[in-house]
């Protein structure tokens, strides 16, 4: 279901969306559509990321068959909702989460998607039983499987699943939300530990906080219409490949077209432009999300920019949208045929090109952060039609 909303969003909701995730240590977050192409793409990204952040291969490789697993669940689960029949409900609110947190020495891997809940009983007997083994119980339990070829007693345990705690050594965290009469929403996360030896560790696995913390932020994603996040690093390598998988979500429609390159000027304009307070190595801090109402594309951007240099943008966005499109055609060709003749203070290709583009003017905030930084909000919008 696609709620009819304003397009004029406050803008601040941009900043308290980045300051949620920052503030839960994620180191990369995507929601939306989930499907064996995505996923892999998905994988590719985060691998990338893995490299750089993580030192030990070892722990690459748990952390990396981890989310493959998690990523193939939720695949998994999307397969048997679009495979379904008769009166199912309304899904549309409920797209898949993944989502890396690094909390001090470990990592948390999370997933998020529906489930049916004739399903519910079973699965959660499962999870159930994998948590009650130690680790020498699993392994046992996995020949078990591999040998026989079925699951064994009442309940049973997945292989995936059996392999997600062995590999982590921890217990899996769970949590099964009501949706409606047909659904629910299931939460399933690892926790990695990034040093000292594995063994299944004792915690609470039905009251878990950070699972808590992404069901806060889920909720908020579906609230504003939000089809899919980006919070993290962007640099050139992650660029693409969000690129890459945003091209592979939506159909190449002419709005979708215009959408797509829109996307390529936000994403650029912080991977320029935006500071890079977080201490990336070779990119900065933002976020990205694209919205849906019934008549609009919402394109959303948010990155840190020098508080000294907030004049100087809010000066060229307010000239930039104070021009019509054929002054702005007019502008344009100008800059690009001759730089000296222009305010160099006032150029923005970038923002022409998505005005261009967009045929609607350039929504922007700035929130001060503190005396050297603002956090910069940028949002477009395409119609659907």
């Amino acid at each position: 279901m696609i709620r009819r909303k304003n397009i004029n969003k406050p803008l601040k909701i941009t900043y308290d969306l980045f300051q949620r995730v920052e503030n839960g240590d994620f180191e990369y977050i995507y929601r939306g559509n989930f499907t064996q192409t995505l996923t892999r793409k998905i994988l590719s990204l985060a691998e990338t990321n893995l490299q750089k952040l993580v030192d030990k291969s070892s722990l690459q490789n748990r952390i990396y068959f981890i989310m493959v697993e998690g990523l193939q669940n939720v695949t998994r689960h999307q397969d048997d909702l679009s495979g379904s029949s008769g009166d199912t409900g309304d899904t549309g609110d409920f797209s898949g989460i993944f989502a890396i947190q690094k909390k001090g020495n470990r990592y948390l891997i999370t997933t998020g998607n529906l489930i049916v809940n004739s399903k519910v009983d079973s699965l959660k007997q499962r999870l159930e039983r994998v948590n009650s083994l130690d680790r020498e119980e699993l392994k046992n339990l996995h020949r078990e499987i591999l040998s026989t070829g079925e699951l064994s007693d009442k309940g049973g345990a997945g292989l995936g699943l059996i392999e997600m705690a062995r590999r982590s050594g921890n217990k899996l965290s769970f949590d099964f939300e009501y949706v409606d009469l047909y659904w629910s929403y299931f939460y399933l996360q690892t926790e990695i530990p990034s040093r000292g030896e594995l063994g299944i560790e004792e915690h609470d696995i039905t009251d878990n906080e950070s699972i808590k913390s992404i069901k806060s932020l889920n909720h908020l994603l579906s609230k504003k219409d939000i089809l899919l996040n980006f919070n993290g690093n962007f640099n050139q390598n992650n660029i693409l490949s969000l690129l890459s998988i945003i091209k592979g979500q939506m159909s190449m429609s002419s709005p979708a077209k215009k959408v797509y390159y829109i996307m390529v000027e936000m994403l650029q304009n912080i991977s320029k432009h935006g500071e890079n307070i977080e201490d990336y190595p070779d990119g900065n801090s933002g976020i990205f999300y694209l919205s849906q109402t019934e008549d609009d594309f919402i394109l959303t951007s948010g990155n840190y920019v020098e508080s000294s240099k907030v004049d100087v943008f809010k000066e060229r966005l307010e000239f930039i949208n104070e021009l019509n499109e054929d002054e702005l055609n007019d502008y344009f060709n100008k800059i690009l045929l001759d730089q000296s003749a222009v305010d160099p203070q006032k150029t923005g290709l970038g923002f022409i090109d998505i005005r261009l583009k967009s045929h609607r003017k350039i929504a922007f905030d700035f929130t001060k952060v503190n005396d050297d930084y603002s956090f910069f909000t940028l949002q477009t919008s395409i119609k659907l039609k």
